[in-house]
């Protein structure tokens, strides 16, 4: 964790305030007396992912990161099925729909 932090050129009271920890924390969890939890590390690294991006980085790369996996993957099948559902109405669209003569019932407007 020091080297992440070293290497973003924070002190351990700007980590501490990113982390939502005090700077007495981020110091035992330095000297490997306290444990960090799975979210922290999670959100470190996605701090250190940001920081090392270059400053014309498209906002898109960020949105990407800031997303969860598994709700990437769901987004990517629900447009699948959009689009098959889409190129589904398309081709009913283009079929003439007519009604058989037998089927027809007694309107004048109809053909």
């Amino acid at each position: 964790m020091r080297l992440w932090r070293q290497d973003m050129g924070m002190t351990q009271t700007e980590l501490g305030e990113l982390l939502g920890y005090c700077v007495f924390y981020v110091n035992h969890i330095e000297r490997n007396s306290r444990t960090v939890a799975d979210h922290a590390w999670k959100h470190l690294s996605l701090i250190y992912a940001v920081h090392s991006l270059p400053p014309d980085a498209p906002v898109s790369i960020l949105q990407e990161m800031l997303i969860p996996p598994t709700l990437a993957a769901k987004r990517a099948k629900a447009a699948e099925r959009l689009a098959q559902r889409k190129a589904k109405k398309t081709k009913t669209s283009k079929r003439k729909r007519s009604t058989p003569r037998n089927l027809r019932r007694n309107n004048p407007s109809s053909p």
